[in-house]
C-alpha cells in the first residue's frame, strides 16, 4: 500500500499554485509557447492565460516573458522568477513526498508476522 497527496497553494480562498500549473509551466518551457503548452495539456489558451495571471497575482512575480507575432510568430520563455518557483516547488514536493512516506510507514507499517 502506499500514500497518495496533492499539494497546492492557496492565496485569499484560491489557488496560487498546484500541479496543473506546474505542468503549465514545464510544458511552456519545452515547447516555447503558450498556446502550444495549452493545447498538449488539453486546455483553451484562454484558461492557460488565465491560469497564469491568476498565479502571478497571488505570488506577485511575473512568469512568462512573451512575444507576439512577427517574422517565426510569437513565443514564451519562462522568467528567472518562475524558474526559482518550479524549483522550489518541486524541492517542496519532494520533500513531503518523503516525510508522508515516513509517516505513512510508521503509522500503516506492515506488522511482522509471527
Amino acid at each position: 500500500m502506499n500514500v497518495k497527496f496533492k499539494i497546492w497553494f492557496e492565496k485569499n480562498g484560491g489557488v496560487a499554485f498546484a500541479e496543473g500549473r506546474r505542468m503549465l509551466l514545464e510544458a511552456v518551457d519545452r515547447l516555447g509557447s503558450l498556446n502550444a503548452a495549452a493545447k498538449e495539456l488539453g486546455m483553451s489558451y484562454r484558461a492557460a492565460w488565465g491560469k497564469i495571471k491568476a498565479t502571478e497575482k497571488a505570488l506577485g512575480i511575473k512568469l512568462l516573458e512573451v512575444t507576439t507575432g512577427g517574422k517565426g510568430g510569437g513565443g514564451a520563455t519562462l522568467t528567472p522568477d518562475a524558474k526559482v518557483l518550479l524549483l522550489k516547488y518541486q524541492k517542496f514536493t519532494d520533500r513531503m513526498t518523503s516525510l508522508m512516506e515516513k509517516e505513512f510507514k510508521h503509522m500503516f507499517g506492515s506488522k511482522k508476522s509471527s
